[in-house]
């Protein structure tokens, strides 16, 4: 059932005018739902990932604005940069007690929608939820608390224990379960929970986005005529972008552009200071992403060699072969699965440098190759991963009308 009955809320700690995976997917998601009901995105004010609050924005207690006819509330936050995992845990903490007060004052939903990471939003949506009697729905962008684990020395036991306690709560008190990569279903069922209530609805793509002309960044203009490869995203811990430099030297025809910013940006800036082949660029406005990515030659989309990331399918993959880009990908398991299916570039193993410049240096002597690739890649994301057709299965299945048997 869906129509202008239902009211649904969703509880995100980021949304834009931030930019990345999370940000992208509650935009693409929320923009289209209000066509159908009545849509409010609850978050924070905007600071991911500098942890400075943006132009434009101020670090009040509640400020509300209108995207197109998605309502946002933007709620005091506790700045933090991307790196600082004590602040960090004090901003999420934050965020799910201000969360559940203003959801409570301000919103009447028929349906709660929280995604993660991070998982105390969750905290926060079953609140409302429950004190509402919504339909609470849990989205798992990522398996906590594996994924801390596996881009940091985090060893606390008795924080990692709540954390586990306090997803699978969520998980068996959810009344729809929302993941984004099939590979996470296994580990939720193994949490006890019943498997009829899990749903899939990955990330999409928008092709016209990526469907542009002429020059509208400036990032490449300085750049020569030589291979151009384009690293767009997060630089954070998780994504091992040091084999970037440990390539490069051998390489010197080619041109690796790095553009975002994150917890290991500096440190990798400055020990790239000596290359001449390595460019960062910093944060781009997400307008630029196509125009970046179309006088590219090649994306690269790389994450540390860990389990928890088999599990995943980076936002950047397929946003790469929208925009008709060959990849190299150091991903293991499910991404290495999509673009092994849709023929659209070279796996590689993660941090193997021998195979980064391998697979560069077969790429820039193939330029039919190149094109073969970025064909293929364009026609899967545009059969398997378009937005409209997973927003409308997605409104579908949160919609079902259910008596909340897991109060």
């Amino acid at each position: 059932m869906t129509g202008e009955s239902e009211s649904i809320l969703v509880v995100t700690q980021y949304f834009p005018p931030e930019t990345g995976a999370s940000q992208t997917r509650w935009d693409e998601l929320s923009k289209r739902w209000s066509d159908d009901a009545s849509v409010t995105v609850l978050t924070s004010a905007p600071d991911y990932p500098e942890g400075e609050v943006y132009d434009g924005y101020d670090n009040q207690w509640l400020r509300h604005e209108k995207r197109d006819d998605v309502d946002v509330f933007y709620t005091k936050t506790i700045t933090s940069p991307s790196g600082n995992l004590a602040r960090r845990s004090l901003k999420f903490v934050w965020f799910m007690l201000i969360s559940i007060v203003v959801g409570l004052l301000y919103v009447s939903p028929s349906v709660v929608v929280a995604t993660s990471p991070q998982p105390l939003t969750g905290v926060s949506a079953w609140v409302i939820a429950r004190v509402k009697r919504a339909t609470f729905v849990f989205e798992v962008r990522d398996l906590w608390p594996e994924s801390i684990l596996a881009v940091s020395d985090f060893d606390n036991r008795l924080v990692i224990w709540l954390l586990e306690a306090t997803v699978t709560f969520l998980y068996r008190r959810s009344d729809h379960l929302i993941v984004v990569s099939k590979a996470f279903i296994e580990p939720i069922v193994d949490c006890g929970v019943d498997r009829s209530k899990i749903a899939f609805h990955p990330n999409g793509i928008d092709l016209a986005f990526y469907d542009v002309e002429g020059d509208n960044s400036p990032v490449l203009n300085d750049l020569s005529d030589e291979l151009t490869i384009s690293y767009v995203g997060t630089i954070g811990r998780a994504h091992g972008l040091s084999v970037v430099l440990e390539a490069a030297p051998e390489l010197d025809d080619v041109q690796f552009v790095i553009v975002g910013d994150g917890a290991e940006r500096e440190a990798l800036e400055t020990q790239a200071a000596d290359l001449d082949n390595v460019t960062f660029t910093g944060r781009r406005p997400k307008e630029e992403v196509p125009y970046i990515l179309r006088e590219s030659d090649v994306a690269l989309v790389h994450l540390k060699p860990r389990e928890i990331f088999e599990t995943v399918i980076p936002s950047k993959l397929l946003e790469s072969m929208a925009a008709g880009l060959p990849v190299i990908l150091g991903v293991r398991g499910e991404a290495k699965r999509i673009l092994t299916d849709a023929g659209a570039g070279i796996p590689i193993e993660p941090s193997q440098r021998d195979e980064l410049v391998s697979a560069t240096r077969r790429l820039r002597d193939n330029s039919e190759e190149r094109q073969a690739f970025a064909v293929s890649g364009q026609k899967y994301v545009n059969a398997h991963f378009d937005w409209d057709s997973i927003s409308e299965e997605y409104l579908a299945t949160i919609t079902e009308r259910d008596d909340h048997s897991n109060e």
